[in-house]
């Protein structure tokens, strides 16, 4: 990332120098003391620069090469910089302006069609840079206000159709916005608040866009998109000190949107190798965290999370549990509310779909899905109940339901078209095993009350088991071979 060194030490200018070019104008206005401005128009018709300084110890350039262009360039303070470049554009324009106190302004624009930039900065000690290399149509927008901003957008190596736009207000902010090989890409970053922080990034995809929002105060964000395909990134975070990460890595046609309010949120994303994925994040409330990783063909993966100190852990490389989606046409959706409910997933093979909500506090899931076509739908509701599936083998199908305090579901099943019912109605304490291998075994568990036991083994074929335990302390067990 290119960050503008002042110009008073970059740039050595004859003092208050012009050079004309043909149907061109230059205006240069200067007051105080050690003030420079240079212009250069080189058979630039309609060319136009315009420099304004007021204050001390300024510096600007102004330089247009064969192009219908416009430079408009103004400072008000002290030390502030300033510098504009347009070669081959054509019908580009750069409109810069300042205040305060050292300010740095940079940009240029290459080889382009259409291109526009405009910076405008207010405060103490902002820096501001932009670059549009060889683009079409590209617009590049910066305002800040406040103290010590900073904000880089960079539009290289390629392009088409390209806009970043952005926006800062309060103190401390930075922002950078980055393409390369682009086409129709887009990047807004708008903050409001103070310490904030936020990245973009679109590496050589086609029609990607980037859109980061962030209000409050600490908030930090960071996305790529690195080798994509259609893909998009919307970040929007307010409160304080929420913290994101997305990561598209080398797929096509991903998408990712998340959104945080409320305090303390963290959240990273990742889709590895992926092809048509998809995830969706929503958290509300404080503390809550939120890990994934996808890797594979037509993931997607939904989260929507309420409350305080709730957590996901879906990936293979953070989180105190391992998880993640591997494989290919995963699908999960991940729904809680309520306080200290923890989801654990994992994925691995293909076609699995995982539905798993949870209501209440301290419920926790641990749920692996592994070879291929297994469902697993559970919903709990409650305090502190627990869930430990693992579907193995081939077309499983597993539900399940807890109310209550304290109850317990563990299901394993493996084998073929195996299928599993488990509701706990009411009560506490109450736990359910359930064990299916070989195929088309089916088994069914209801349980109200306290401290009920039941037990389901099954390792045959078309085996049928029912339990219903409705009371307290009552056990039961099954065992077909």
């Amino acid at each position: 990332m290119y960050k503008l060194a002042p110009l008073s030490a970059a740039i050595v200018l004859a003092l208050a120098g012009q050079a004309m070019a043909a149907d061109s104008t230059s205006s240069q206005t200067q007051d105080g003391k050690e003030n420079i401005a240079e212009v250069s128009q080189t058979a630039a018709s309609f060319a136009s620069a315009t420099q304004n300084q007021t204050g001390k110890g300024h510096n600007h350039l102004a330089v247009q090469t064969e192009s219908t262009s416009d430079i408009k360039q103004s400072a008000t303070g002290s030390l502030n910089a300033g510098y504009a470049e347009q070669l081959f554009e054509n019908g580009s324009q750069i409109t810069q302006q300042a205040g305060g106190t050292t300010n740095d302004a940079f940009a240029s624009q290459s080889l382009g069609n259409n291109n526009e930039a405009l910076q405008t900065q207010q405060g103490t000690g902002n820096v501001s840079t932009v670059w549009q290399d060889t683009q079409e149509g590209s617009k590049a927008t910066t305002s800040q206000s406040g103290q010590r901003n900073e904000a880089f957008i960079e539009q290289t190596f390629g392009g088409s159709n390209n806009r970043s736009t952005v926006t800062q207000t309060g103190q401390d902010n930075y922002a950078a916005a980055e393409h390369l090989n682009h086409i129709d890409g887009d990047v807004q970053i708008y903050q409001d608040g103070r310490e904030n922080w936020a990245y973009g990034d679109q590496r050589d995809g086609t029609g990607g866009t980037i859109g980061i929002g962030q209000y409050g105060t600490g908030n930090s964000a960071e996305v790529w998109q690195d080798t994509q395909i259609g893909s998009q990134a919307a970040v929007t975070q307010t409160g304080q000190l929420n913290e994101a990460y997305i990561d598209q890595s080398f797929g096509a046609d991903n998408k990712v949107s998340l959104s945080q309010q409320g305090r303390a949120n963290a959240s990273w994303s990742d889709q590895f190798e992926t092809n048509n994925s998809n995830t969706t994040i929503t958290q509300t409330g404080n503390n809550n965290l939120h890990y994934t990783y996808q890797n594979g063909e037509n993931l997607s993966l939904a989260i929507n999370t309420k409350g305080n100190g709730n957590t996901i852990t879906a990936s293979n490389w953070k989180g105190a549990k391992m998880g993640g989606q591997f494989g290919a046409n995963q699908t999960a959706t991940i729904n809680q509310n309520g306080t200290g409910n923890g989801v654990n997933l994992t994925q691995n093979g293909e076609n699995h779909v995982a539905t798993l909500n949870q209501k209440g506090t301290g419920n926790q899931m641990q749920t692996k899905q592994a070879d291929s076509n297994n469902e697993l739908y559970f919903e709990q509701n409650g305090t502190d109940n627990i869930l430990i599936a693992d579907q193995r083998g081939t077309d499983n199908y597993a539900y399940g339901n807890s109310q209550g305090t304290g109850n317990s579901i563990t299901l394993d099943q493996s084998g073929y078209s195996n299928q599993s019912y488990t509701n706990q109605l009411y009560g506490s304490g109450n736990e359910a095993t359930i064990k299916q291998a070989d195929s088309i075994n089916v088994a069914y568990v209801t349980q109200g009350g306290q401290g009920n036991k039941a037990f389901v083994d099954q390792s045959g074929m078309a085996q049928t088991a029912t339990i219903s335990q409705l009371g307290n302390a009552n056990m039961a067990t099954v065992t077909q071979k």
